[in-house]
Order: structure tokens, then C-alpha cells, then sequence
């Protein structure tokens, strides 16, 4: 099952790490959102539903959003089919047995690339154990996107030092390319979910497609806790992030020229929690997709209400 800790306490902890660009203020109207989630994973035999931590994409001419999902208990990374962009279905498992390392049981925060190789690319954590959390970042590569997938033997990322700091898990990882260079920016933790005291916006650059990454960094990437970074356009990015607004959760849009900024933030959020049914304890895991059809800018997010489960959510301008 999904591990969640408190939102609001990781998002404070990063805003102590990263400072906010205080000029040009990005102003923002609230988006609208759908009435009803967009996706929804139901666990028939537990009567409960799993799907968080959506990556809307193109595939071809066809939209595709990989997502974390459950199977056989555990935290898994699948596809969902669209019918539009409010009307997904569920269709297969695509990570879901333990790869060659035996340390990704569960996996979360995927996020999808096609390589200039022509492979399909998931990028995501993996662990063990939901209460240690020892997470690290994972590659697994296909050559069509419903796979199979090679998971890749040891993680791409893995705990340790890095960027001066000991990063004890990680999470949230986003893969952008700028300048024929790509840019990975994702959240270290320095200790397991209970004990965790200090987190960090961390950046890597890969020169081979991703699989190995070196010059690690502090970077001021406004990503939160599963938030992540859209390429808009040559040198345009957009990273978005759950935040607090007077004890609601509520999400924050940035824009940069770089992926590891320095970020734009707006001033208000585009989002606010709702509140019940669909959003009664969490609103996480944004993402802004680009609509290829008109060029807008569209939400994902993730709803939950923790005694019935999580699910996937929409907004637009």
C-alpha cells in the first residue's frame, strides 16, 4: 500500500532549504476543477482504491499517463488509457515485479521519457520496507511502451553522499532535457519517515541518456513532496508543488529558463483543498501537462480521502 507522511511538515522543511525568487510575482486566477476524479484503481477485494502520483504524456498521437498503483499489495507503476483528458481507464501493470537489485518491492513517483534511442524510460523509487523507506531512484527501459521493461540492476541514484549532504532515501525524481544535457531533479530525505528532520532539493546531469548521473547539487527546483517539472518549450519550465494556505493544502506554480533555476514562484496558489469527498485529506503529486491539441496548460493531481483511498484529479485554467 502507498506510503504517505505529513504533506504540509516535508514541504515546510523544504522551503527552509530553497529560496523563493522574490521578484516578478507570477499571478495566477484558481484553476477549475472536474467534479469527480479523472482516474480511479479500485483493490476489489479490500474495497479501496490506489492511484497516485500521475505522468501524463504522448505516445504517438495517443495520450498515456503512467501512475502508482496496486499489485498484490504492493506499490506498483502503471498505464491508464485515455478517452480524453477526463476520462481514464486502467489497462496494465507495468513495473510491478521486484527488479534484479531486490531492494525496488514497492515503487512510486514514476516519471516517463522517451529517449533519443527510441527507448521508452521510467524513471522511479524503490524500496523495501514501507517504514524503514530506504528509497532510491530506478531506471527501467523498453522498447515499446507497454514493455516489458528491463529494470536496471542497481539504482541510477542511490542513498548515500551526495551534494555534501548523507541523503538516507529520495523521492520525486523529474527528467528534463535542456541543451543536449539532461537535468534530474528530485527530494533527499536525511532519515526515515518518522525521524526526518532535514530535506533537500537535490540536481544531477546525465550525458548518456540517463543512466548514470554525476555533478549532484543543492538546487532551488520548486518541486515538493512528489511535485514535478514539465519542459514547456525551449528553455521554459514549469515545476508545481503542494504547499500549506492557512492549514489547507493547496499547490504552487513556478516557471524557470532552467530546470534547476532559478524558479519564479506565484504568489498564490492555483489550487486549494477542497475539502470532502474527493479531496478530504490530501491534495499531492501535481503535474502540468501540456495538451498538444490546444496548448493549455492541464493539472494532474492526487485526492484523498484515507479511508477509501487515492485517486487521480484534474484542473485547468
Amino acid at each position: 500500500m502507498k506510503l504517505f507522511i505529513g504533506t504540509v511538515f516535508l514541504t515546510a522543511l523544504i522551503i527552509q532549504s530553497c529560496e523563493k525568487t522574490k521578484s516578478d510575482e507570477l499571478e495566477f486566477d484558481q484553476w477549475t476543477r472536474t467534479s469527480t476524479p479523472v482516474l480511479r484503481d479500485s483493490i476489489a477485494s479490500e474495497n479501496y482504491q490506489v492511484a497516485s502520483d500521475a505522468h501524463v504524456f504522448v505516445d504517438g498521437n495517443s495520450l498515456q499517463m503512467i501512475y502508482s498503483g496496486d499489485k498484490n499489495g504492493k506499490s506498483s507503476i502503471k498505464l491508464a488509457r485515455s478517452n480524453g483528458l477526463d476520462a481514464w481507464r486502467p489497462s496494465n501493470t507495468l513495473l510491478g515485479s521486484v527488479g534484479p537489485s531486490g531492494l525496488d518491492v514497492h515503487k512510486e513517483t514514476a516519471y516517463y521519457r522517451k529517449a533519443s534511442t527510441g527507448k521508452h524510460q521510467i524513471y522511479y523509487i524503490g524500496y523495501e520496507d514501507e517504514t524503514a523507506y530506504e528509497a532510491q531512484i530506478f531506471l527501467a527501459e523498453a522498447d515499446v511502451l507497454d514493455g516489458p521493461y528491463t529494470q536496471m540492476k542497481n539504482p541510477v541514484v542511490a542513498k548515500g553522499n551526495m551534494a555534501g549532504k548523507q541523503v538516507y532515501c529520495m523521492t520525486s525524481p523529474s527528467v528534463v532535457e535542456h541543451e543536449g544535457t539532461l537535468y534530474m531533479t528530485f527530494i533527499g530525505w536525511n532519515d526515515a519517515p518518522k525521524d526526518v528532520t532535514e530535506v533537500w532539493i537535490i540536481g544531477a546531469t546525465s550525458q548518456d541518456h540517463g543512466h548514470t548521473w554525476n555533478d549532484f547539487q543543492l538546487v532551488d527546483t520548486r518541486i515538493g513532496m512528489e511535485g514535478q517539472v514539465t519542459k514547456a518549450g525551449e528553455n521554459q519550465f514549469i515545476a508545481v508543488r503542494t504547499g500549506d494556505l492557512d492549514g489547507k493544502e493547496a499547490i504552487y506554480y513556478s516557471r524557470a529558463s532552467h530546470p534547476f533555476g532559478p524558479w519564479n514562484e506565484s504568489e498564490h496558489p492555483i489550487l486549494i483543498q477542497a475539502g470532502p469527498p474527493y479531496e478530504k485529506d490530501e491534495i499531492i503529486a501535481p503535474q502540468i501537462f501540456i495538451d498538444p491539441e490546444s496548448g493549455d496548460e492541464v493539472l494532474f493531481y492526487t485526492g484523498a480521502d484515507y479511508s477509501i483511498g487515492w485517486w487521480i484529479m484534474l484542473a485547468k485554467k
